[in-house]
């Protein structure tokens, strides 16, 4: 029985082909987030960026969604690893380094380059986000969700909560860093009520 996966190469060799053919390779884990749907379904966008050499003018940008929480033994709790693993496969196919006949080849590639216009696209960077966002713990979560639960403080009212406590819209609580789950959980340990 033949199918997709049947000349499948995983991340790990399409990784060292990479290397072998460009020593200096670097990947860069350039943004995650999650979103929500609006089923309330949430997924983690990881996306990763390869630079073939140091002075790469155009190095491959790729991304992937997990969904969150994760349904297997595998995914759950590795949601964020599992995406930029996808990612980096991605990306590497996108170089070239794919053993799937789903993708295209290089000289595929290649051949529909001559059949394009010479004039290419502007590229347009990843806007500055400063700092990167340091995520909480399950742990934190955990502790922050049972504090909420103990003084009745559930789904849009723990977000609403959330909004009035660090004096900024969030769309869903797991866009909370580290630090603002901090504050959120010192805020039901006074008093239960957001300072205002």
């Amino acid at each position: 029985m033949t199918g997709f996966m049947d000349n499948y190469v995983d991340v790990a060799t399409r990784l060292k082909w990479a290397f072998e053919k460009y020593p200096d390779l670097r990947i860069q884990e350039t943004h995650r987030e999650v979103i929500e749907m609006p089923d309330k379904s949430c997924f983690i966008r990881c996306v990763v960026t390869i630079w073939r050499t140091a002075d790469d003018p155009i190095p491959c940008i790729a991304s992937a969604c997990e969904l969150y929480p994760g349904r297997t033994s595998f995914q759950k709790f590795s949601e964020s690893e599992v995406g930029f693993t996808s990612s980096v496969g991605r990306a590497l196919s996108y170089m070239g380094f794919s053993g799937n006949k789903s993708l295209a080849s290089l000289d595929e590639i290649n051949s529909a380059k001559g059949r394009q216009p010479t004039r290419l696209a502007e590229v347009v960077p990843f806007p500055e986000e400063g700092p990167a966002k340091v995520y909480p713990s399950n742990k934190q979560l955990g502790m922050m969700r049972g504090l909420a639960n103990g003084k009745g403080i559930q789904g849009d009212a723990l977000k609403e909560y959330c909004c009035t406590v660090l004096g900024r819209t969030i769309l869903s609580t797991n866009d909370l860093t580290k630090q603002d789950i901090s504050k959120v959980i010192d805020a039901l340990q006074i008093t239960g009520e957001p300072e205002l």
